[in-house]
């Protein structure tokens, strides 16, 4: 009986010692990717986190650990096109804060053209303002560029990219992860042109459509920019500024409703 005791407690010593020696060489994405397949199906954060803590992937050394996981899985997400983003994408988005692992397969929400988005380079000092961690309003800039298209419209305020930064496009499939568009894409062209041609299948009217949403949006970008330019850009004064925006009445442009 105690040789039998011996060795259960051998296999226990040794089957921790191999949990830790693999949590000590895994990265917290591949911890991540490790969990999702057992899971089988797309999940949250914290649901990814239980995984990794029960399958013992990952020993996390920090008071804020789910942070920190989420973190690193928005950086190997496909589509979210972040600042500090990885090249090797791993993970996809399913839903609003739901994550799976990438299929090369996967289907694409809408159906949507190759053209990407630009946004002008002498606004990256409002949009990092804007998505960074310290303001949650806006957690991919897609999101901000979705707002800052509907307020420049709003204002009567189509800016042309005078240094449009090809080097961070974003891909027009990103921006299909709301059910706003494509309807607010095709708004902003009936609404800037009076008729329907501007919604033909063509490459001409693709080109329209896509010119128009990145000026409203640099007309957007540039009345925030005129608002925060104090430096008070953080999630209060900007629900204060959308209020005064959604009650002010204006001339300028269709009475649209604002918000994030």
């Amino acid at each position: 009986m105690e040789s039998g005791s011996s060795n259960t407690s051998r296999q226990t010593k040794n089957k921790r010692k191999f949990a830790n020696s693999m949590s000590e060489k895994t990265t917290i994405t591949e911890a991540a990717r490790l969990a999702l397949e057992k899971l089988g199906r797309p999940a949250t954060v914290s649901e990814i986190y239980e995984k990794i803590l029960e399958l013992r992937l990952y020993n996390f050394s920090t008071p804020a650990p789910e942070h920190v996981l989420r973190t690193q899985i928005r950086r190997a997400t496909v589509g979210l096109d972040l600042p500090d983003g990885v090249k090797q994408k791993v993970f996809s988005l399913a839903g609003d804060e739901i994550y799976d692992l990438m299929k090369d397969n996967s289907k694409k929400r809408f159906a949507v053209g190759i053209r990407r988005i630009h946004r002008d380079a002498d606004k990256r000092r409002i949009i990092e303002s804007l998505t960074s961690d310290g303001t949650p309003a806006f957690r991919e800039i897609w999101r901000l560029l979705l707002f800052a298209a509907t307020l420049g419209l709003k204002n009567g305020r189509r800016v042309p990219l005078a240094n449009a930064d090809s080097s961070e496009t974003i891909r027009q499939e990103l921006f299909g992860n709301s059910p706003a568009w494509p309807g607010i894409l095709y708004l902003i062209s009936l609404v800037e042109t009076g008729g329907t041609d501007v919604l033909m299948a063509t490459e001409e009217s693709e080109t329209q459509r896509l010119t128009a949403f990145e000026e409203y949006a640099n007309g957007g970008l540039a009345v925030l920019e005129e608002h925060f330019k104090a430096g008070n850009c953080n999630l209060d004064s900007l629900l204060n500024f959308i209020q005064a925006q959604t009650s002010a009445v204006t001339t300028k442009g269709p009475d649209l409703q604002i918000s994030i």
